[in-house]
């Protein structure tokens, strides 16, 4: 089974819009995202032209503010701040990697964790962490929305994640064992990888090497979940997973591009979506 990521997507951005629309009209509250981009890096740009008309799509406003020179470190944390204190807007985004230079920590850390929609103030991973109620990071929920999408049963599976960045390896794992799935965390300098890939019932790979994984590191049936996204010499898109080989040995398995990477701008609305319905007292 191929799990594409288009009908998560289309779900969650129809529960958006309907619950931006009862917002307006209950509150009169119209949801306002501020996108911070700092530098001139392609990719990010794309991401953030696509995060845009996705907001327009299910009524969010958005804010940009572009800074295609760069920015001092203090002057960011003060635009920050000053996004956090503004009641017009309701989640902020600072578009990741941040240029050489810039402390991408300390930029987090000016964010109000109720603003923050990205999920990554350090209050809301150690809200993760601690089994709280709080933000999520974006891509790890998109991941969850595709395995409860097609039905795969966390409880007691046992699950493998390759890759440990604050992003995505290190939330998805901590909702996995929320889920109460026994997980085991790999990176790309773990010894004998397969040994611990084969394993798993439920296998999610972001560690940003393409086609690291091939099917004979697969078990029988287990269901993949491929984050990486990765430029190739040719031009086209690859992801952590060897989609050829490792289709004929998985139970499902998520393609690049049409995977994961539709999920993180919709669960970037939805966040967005609840922080203003927090801010609005619903």
């Amino acid at each position: 089974m191929i799990l594409a990521g288009k009908p998560v997507q289309e779900r969650v951005l129809a529960d958006v819009t309907v619950g931006v629309e009862r917002l307006k009209q209950a509150r009169g509250v119209a949801p306002t995202l501020a996108v911070v981009l700092i530098g001139e890096d392609p990719a990010s740009q794309i991401y953030v032209r696509g995060k845009k008309r996705a907001a327009d799509s299910v009524g969010i406003g958005t804010r940009d503010h572009l800074y295609p020179q760069g920015i001092a470190q203090a002057d960011l944390e003060r635009l920050l701040r000053t996004l956090s204190a503004d009641p017009g807007v309701h989640g902020i985004l600072l578009q990741l990697p941040l240029p050489k230079g810039l402390n991408e920590t300390a930029a987090l850390a000016a964010i109000d964790p109720e603003k923050d929609v990205d999920g990554l103030h350090p209050m809301n991973l150690g809200r993760l962490l601690a089994g709280e109620r709080g933000t999520v990071p974006c891509t790890p929920a998109g991941c969850l929305a595709i395995l409860d999408h097609y039905g795969v049963k966390l409880e007691g599976a046992e699950a493998v994640v390759v890759g440990r960045s604050r992003l995505v390896g290190k939330p998805l794992a901590q909702l996995l064992l929320a889920r109460n799935a026994t997980v085991t965390m790999c990176h790309t300098r773990t010894r004998n990888l397969a040994e611990h890939t084969r394993r798993a019932d439920v296998l999610c790979v972001a560690a940003g090497r393409p086609r690291m994984i091939t099917g004979d590191m697969v078990k029988e049936g287990a269901w993949v979940i491929d984050v990486g996204v990765n430029r190739l010499d040719t031009g086209r898109l690859a992801g952590d997973v060897d989609f050829e080989s490792v289709e004929k040995r998985a139970g499902g398995v998520t393609p690049v591009p049409g995977g994961v990477g539709l999920l993180t701008i919709a669960m970037l609305l939805k966040n967005t979506l609840a922080a203003a319905e927090r801010q609005a007292g619903r």
